[in-house]
């Protein structure tokens, strides 16, 4: 995993971060260079547990918690990202948020 070894206040509220990374790091991000995100698996706080079904287990489903689970219903088009490090397996979903009636407005 990368570290960051710099950080510098900029103006416009935003912040200025230098990672140090291992060279398979940066290739699995294939060139991509904008809207890269962060995260650290210290904030993975929430336990959950992987359900099976189907024959000898073969199909697999990732359980939400309720404690973050959505009341209305979310649709849209949802990807993954398999991450292997050395002692762990990340799986990172993402989830367009439905745009409410009064942003579609503004837009």
């Amino acid at each position: 995993m990368g570290k960051i070894i710099n950080s510098k206040n900029m103006s416009s509220k935003k912040v200025s971060y230098k990672f140090l990374l291992e060279i398979e790091e940066l290739l699995n991000l294939k060139g991509n260079m904008k809207n890269v995100s962060c995260f650290c698996s210290e904030l993975c706080t929430h336990k959950s547990q992987i359900n099976t079904r189907g024959n000898n287990g073969v199909t697999k489903y990732f359980k939400i918690p309720l404690s973050i689970r959505l009341r209305k219903k979310q649709s849209g088009s949802l990807s993954y990202q398999k991450i292997n490090t050395p002692s762990k397996i990340y799986y990172v979903y993402t989830l367009e948020k439905a745009q409410t009636k009064k942003e579609k407005i503004k837009s």
